[in-house]
């Protein structure tokens, strides 16, 4: 069993009558990329200030590797990097400058090696000595990753990171986390783009309105459609009711397209009912697991009023 680096316990936050946040629970792993997603608006951002003691929480517990942050900060928070919304640089001064100025104010004895090893692993060794205004938007949420990673913490905070970012830079970030959970760094990422939250996470927790509304690991997420089969026929109508004698837990007709679960012995017989009914198959394809769907059905719609 992993360890567990983040654990929150009932966290709740108001603001005179106002809840931005209540009674958040989850806990983060060793090595794992855990997702918080949800609209904008919905306590993402909130959550993550609780948890690096940017904001007071009203109510609730926060532990890093075992320590409350309430009966011993510094220790507790020597453990996380973040990066809270953009990363913030000197722009007149190059990327290993920068780091250098960090790692001059952090607790930790950073030397160049170590510097050395993290600049290549955030793979900006090519570009370390330009100035940081030469840099892309993916250039810079990299050299804020490679700050974070100064005092080699557990676990690594990520506020929207990819906020801004073209497809190649989205890509590179991604291969990025992968590599930092691999060796054993947790990651936790908040973000409303679905399909980024998809690409990258273990498990993700969906967020709304304040409050936790599920948690789920990715594996399941596509387990849960391994069942689901998406048909073009010719006849839509003739051929849902033939399907409707295999008992299928759903089927949904659109015109000539059908959306089918069952189990998945029956699936060749799905074939013969049609053919016995000169019914021409034109496509059948197993329905993939999509987070936007979950996250629709979940959150009513995305409806955050």
């Amino acid at each position: 069993m992993k360890a567990t680096v983040l654990q929150l316990d009932q966290v709740s936050k108001k603001i005179g009558k106002k809840t931005l946040v209540e009674n958040i629970s989850f806990d983060v792993k060793q090595g794992e990329v855990f997702g918080l997603l949800g609209p904008n608006g919905a306590g993402k951002t909130t959550i993550i200030r609780s948890i690096v003691g940017l904001i007071n929480r009203t109510t609730g517990k926060v532990h890093i590797n075992g320590i409350d942050i309430d009966q011993d900060f510094k220790g507790a928070i020597k453990d996380i990097g973040a990066i809270i919304e953009n990363p913030e640089f000197y722009m007149y001064m190059s990327g290993l400058d920068n780091l250098k100025q960090f790692a001059r104010m952090s607790r930790k004895t950073v030397t160049d090696e170590e510097l050395a090893r993290i600049i290549e692993r955030v793979k900006l060794t090519h570009a370390i000595q330009q100035k940081v205004k030469t840099y892309s938007l993916g250039m810079r949420q990299r050299l804020g990753v490679a700050q974070a990673l100064l005092h080699s913490p557990a676990l690594l905070i990520l506020d929207e990171p990819t906020n801004g970012l073209d497809p190649q830079g989205m890509a590179e970030f991604r291969d990025l986390i992968r590599e930092l959970a691999h060796s054993g760094t947790s990651v936790l990422i908040s973000s409303h783009l679905l399909s980024e939250i998809q690409q990258i996470t273990d498990r993700f927790a969906i967020i709304n309105q304040g409050k936790l509304t599920h948690i789920e690991s990715m594996s399941d997420l596509t387990l849960s459609a391994h069942h689901k089969y998406r048909l073009v026929v010719s006849d839509g109508q003739k051929a849902a009711s033939l399907l409707a004698q295999l008992e299928p837990e759903q089927l949904i007709i659109d015109g000539n397209t059908l959306e089918i679960a069952l189990d998945a012995e029956l699936v060749p017989q799905i074939a013969k009912l049609l053919v016995h009914s000169e019914i021409d198959l034109l496509e059948m394809a197993l329905h993939q697991a999509s987070l936007e769907e979950r996250f629709l059905t979940l959150t009513n719609g995305g409806d955050t009023k």
